[in-house]
């Protein structure tokens, strides 16, 4: 085997002086060095950059931040009821968290205003000058930051998950439901009620066949006065769902068509053949009966139509102030429900008159039974009358319940896409911010760090062992002339 071969330098600064000047570079003994710490440079390494790796995870997950956020137009409503109860209840039911404290969800809620450039750069050179001014100045720079009109229609919205005992993906997912049930509540807001299935509050099944027809006709009555009320103006008038693929338009010519149509099949079927599952005298009785509780609601109901009436032509509204900015028109702050009893008694107005005729078409219904039953006498209704109608009461149910079910659909994407589309908006759903912290960049430095002390000591001391006379002689003391004494 050839001997190893070395390689050694060495430089001289100056040929004429000492060779203490020389260095000598052996790059065999800088290499033996190398390899000496290649071992203990491998342990630090691996153990450097594992510990390096915890702390930056342990940095990121628990010291830097723990918060989720996202960016929410606001478009007028009142964004810190996104803390509210009933919001926080719909959002853990979406999600179906076991959080057992919505005080603690409140209180890892945070919400930041954002203002445009324009108006910060206002407030700050109002800010910068009332700093710098004094006495009268400074009370009139004060006055005008108090007049200063601006509107934050931008909010961010934090979630400390773990203020709320929940993971990272918890936290995102409960923060989006959090901004879905807010827009809910703002819906709920301008439409007062979402439709629900009018049969599912009583089992038709249960009541006569008069009665029962008379159930469907109040649904179908709630459904024609709730599609007047969603699809007033021309976006409603032109809307088409993606979902149902009907319009407000189509749902109304259907609950008609049941109502002129099937309805009224029914009802004449049980009034012209005297149905009922009762003799006909009990059901004389009870309708009666029923036609006096009728009256004496409907009595109640004009009485309380007649006193609103009364107050609401005594009534003097407050006047509201417009403000114009840079989202548009708005009303002024305080003012937003200045007449709200106003609003309050006219709603309340609308819905005595929607009773009162409620209580004429059951009564009037009512008296044709009755008539109907006189007629027939003390017969009962035949076996396959009965068969008729229960079979037309079941199809009508059906039909009923999958209209209703199509209106609130087609209702709910209306109000999400288009009615209330640029009022409460998502601009930018729940994201996790990470720490600018790389976990890569963080160890590979200590790696890198630690490499170039391992390599800095093996050239030193490389560079010290091919240089022994300058190491002995560097360690020799030194030792001062002995003074020589003068010749007598």
């Amino acid at each position: 085997m050839d001997d190893e071969k070395n390689v050694i330098l060495r430089i001289v600064q100056d040929e004429d002086k000492n060779q203490d000047d020389e260095l000598t570079l052996d790059f065999g003994l800088i290499w033996k060095r190398f390899k000496g710490f290649l071992a203990l440079w491998l342990c630090l390494a691996l153990a450097l950059g594992a510990l390096s790796g915890a702390l930056t995870l342990f940095a990121q997950r628990v010291i830097l931040s723990r918060e989720v956020k996202a960016l929410v137009a606001s478009g007028g409503y009142d964004i810190s009821k996104i803390k509210s109860p009933v919001v926080i209840e719909n959002a853990l039911h979406e999600t179906g968290s076991d959080a057992t404290s919505i005080e603690d969800i409140r209180n890892a809620l945070e919400i930041e205003g954002v203002i445009s450039n324009r108006a910060y750069e206002k407030l700050s050179m109002y800010y910068d000058l009332l700093s710098q001014a004094q006495g009268a100045d400074a009370s009139e720079l004060v006055q005008t930051l108090l007049d200063t009109d601006y509107q934050v229609s931008q909010h961010i919205v934090s979630f400390d998950y773990g203020k709320a005992d929940m993971t990272r993906e918890e936290g995102l997912d409960f923060l989006n439901a959090l901004l879905r049930a807010y827009q809910d509540y703002c819906i709920l807001l301008n439409n007062n009620t979402t439709l629900q299935n009018p049969l599912s509050a009583a089992d038709y099944r249960e009541y006569d066949y008069a009665e029962a027809a008379n159930i469907f006709s109040s649904a179908l009555n709630n459904i024609s006065s709730y599609l007047s009320q969603v699809s007033g103006g021309y976006m409603a008038a032109a809307y088409r769902s993606n979902e149902t693929g009907f319009s407000f338009d189509d749902l109304s010519n259907m609950a008609s068509s049941l109502k002129e149509i099937d309805l009224d099949r029914i009802t004449s079927y049980i009034v012209i053949h005297s149905v009922s599952s009762n003799p006909p005298a009990t059901q004389i009785s009870y309708y009666e009966w029923l036609i006096e509780s009728l009256s004496q609601r409907r009595a109640v109901q004009r009485t309380r139509m007649n006193s609103l009436a009364e107050s609401i032509g005594a009534y003097e509204k407050d006047s509201i102030v417009i403000l114009s900015g840079q989202d548009g028109l708005s009303v002024a702050p305080g003012m937003e429900n200045l007449n709200a009893n106003y609003d309050a008694m006219i709603q309340e107005e609308l819905d005595a008159q929607r009773l009162i005729s409620s209580y004429n078409r059951s009564i009037s219904y009512y008296e044709y039974v009755i008539e109907g039953f006189r007629q027939a006498g003390d017969n009962e209704s035949a076996p396959e009358d009965i068969q008729a109608v229960e079979a037309y009461l079941a199809e009508l149910y059906g039909k009923v319940s999958e209209l209703a079910r199509n209106v609130s659909l087609t209702a709910n994407e209306y109000y999400e896409r288009v009615a209330f589309s640029n009022q409460v908006r998502i601009l930018l759903p729940a994201i996790f911010q990470r720490p600018d912290v790389s976990l890569v960049k963080i160890v590979g430095v200590v790696e890198a760090l630690l490499f170039l002390i391992y390599a800095s000591a093996s050239v030193i001391l490389g560079i010290r062992d091919a240089n022994p006379r300058k190491r002995e002689s560097s360690e020799v003391p030194e030792t001062k002339p002995t003074p020589v004494p003068l010749a007598e």
